[in-house]
């Protein structure tokens, strides 16, 4: 059996372990269209403390992979006053004012048990390639340029003019992914009309800056999300990334999902951004977002979508090539491995393993309900905070808790950072 898996990221490299571990004699071909090591922007994934083990029970994580431990969320927005007002005096003296009689953190409205750890994109993928058995071929610079259907499988076209034959494919070539497009031509993302600024700061430079938590800073039309990560040298790095609406004459036209790397992003953009900090950001969040180089922010513009099935023909679909959801779930990673994993039970415990369509429709019945449910609250979370957003500084505790439950609560058992395996 020769098992393919278009993309060789943390989608693509756990899609191959599964493959390789159910079907130990099987060939498994991962296609990577970057040369050498994936680039790592080095940004920031939470993940679920139950998620997690989840995921390392069945083999694609384990507890050396380097993490900040965090033990709550906290919730500020910048209420206009002078002193840093955070409600109840402060919790514990974690709060510092800027000394200069302007509000330095802002009010903190909720202060909530948050069960996340932070990660470094970069560890986790080098941790999933690492896990590769070596008979799993594993090809960078290898771009393929189509995906056709066969009765007896599919094959792959790539950039050199090469044609390659599976019995079995893998899409795991994200949002642009040439597999779902030969499943299901014309399904696209949807851009959702905002788009977010990423980048990474020193944590130990960031005077004032409370530790152990996740934090969201609310404003009109968007919010700053930022947490720490670990770092390849041993820091620990403020990774931040900040949602907002921006005017299409400022952004350009983004409906053709494409991300804006760094080095790349417009002085307009630029611009934008820090007017919007100036205008919007407590001083302490705005100064520890500027700790990092205009040179090295990022911008992605939010997308998402659903594809009508998992699985067509002998080609599934792993991660963001079957579903896109908007960050604001904490999901995409966990989602993708979770794809896998689910892959892997399904394969091992089948009665045959040969028997490749009864495995795509087990795997479909198994994926599709939590990738359509993981983008649906992800929407639904971006729709309220950045696109329709409350009034941030009329919120205290009292009145947020309902309004931040009601708006995660998914019946199915969804929640942020994903679903139940």
């Amino acid at each position: 059996m020769r098992i393919g898996v278009v993309g060789g990221s943390i989608a693509g490299c756990a899609g191959a372990l599964a493959a390789a571990r159910a079907v130990p004699e099987a060939a498994v071909v991962v296609f990577e269209r970057s040369a050498g090591a994936l680039r790592d922007r080095g940004a920031g994934i939470g993940i679920q403390h139950e998620r997690f083990g989840e995921l390392a029970a069945a083999g694609f994580l384990d507890a050396s992979l380097p993490a900040t431990a965090n033990d709550a969320r906290e919730w500020y927005v910048w209420d206009g006053g002078s002193g840093d007002r955070r409600k109840g005096g402060g919790s514990g003296g974690r709060g510092n004012s800027d000394g200069g009689g302007t509000s330095g953190l802002g009010k903190m409205i909720l202060r909530q048990p948050f069960p996340f750890d932070g990660y470094n994109w970069g560890h986790l993928y080098r941790s999933l390639r690492g896990r590769l058995p070596s008979r799993v071929e594993y090809r960078g610079d290898a771009r393929v340029m189509s995906v056709t259907p066969t009765e007896s499988g599919a094959s792959v076209t790539l950039t050199d003019g090469g044609v390659e034959h599976f019995d079995l494919l893998l899409g795991a070539d994200g949002y642009r992914s040439v597999v779902r497009e030969a499943m299901f031509p014309g399904v696209v993302p949807d851009y959702a009309g905002y788009l977010c600024w990423r980048g990474l700061s020193d944590f130990a430079q960031i005077e004032g800056l409370p530790h152990g938590a996740f934090f969201t800073v609310g404003f009109p039309h968007g919010h700053l999300v930022a947490y720490p990560i670990p770092a390849d040298d041993g820091r620990v790095h403020f990774n931040w990334v900040l949602y907002a609406t921006v005017p299409p004459e400022v952004t350009g036209d983004l409906r053709t999902a494409t991300s804006i790397p760094p080095g790349a992003v417009s002085d307009a953009l630029l611009d934008f951004m820090d007017a919007l900090l100036s205008r919007e950001l407590p001083p302490l969040w705005a100064e520890a977002i500027r700790k990092t180089a205009r040179e090295d922010v990022f911008i992605q513009p939010i997308y998402d979508f659903e594809v009508p099935a998992y699985a067509k023909h002998r080609m599934l679909l792993l991660g963001d090539a079957g579903a896109v959801s908007r960050p604001h779930a904490g999901a995409g990673s966990v989602k993708a491995m979770q794809d896998a994993a689910a892959l892997l039970d399904l394969w091992s415990t089948a009665a045959d393993r040969s028997d490749l369509g009864a495995l795509a429709a087990r795997y479909d019945a198994a994926r599709r309900p939590p990738g359509h449910a993981i983008a649906t609250l992800a929407r639904r979370i971006g729709e309220a905070q950045v696109l329709d957003t409350p009034d941030w500084s009329a919120f205290e505790e009292a009145t947020f808790v309902p309004w931040l439950a009601a708006l995660t609560a998914m019946p199915d058992g969804t929640e942020l950072g994903g679903r139940r395996l």
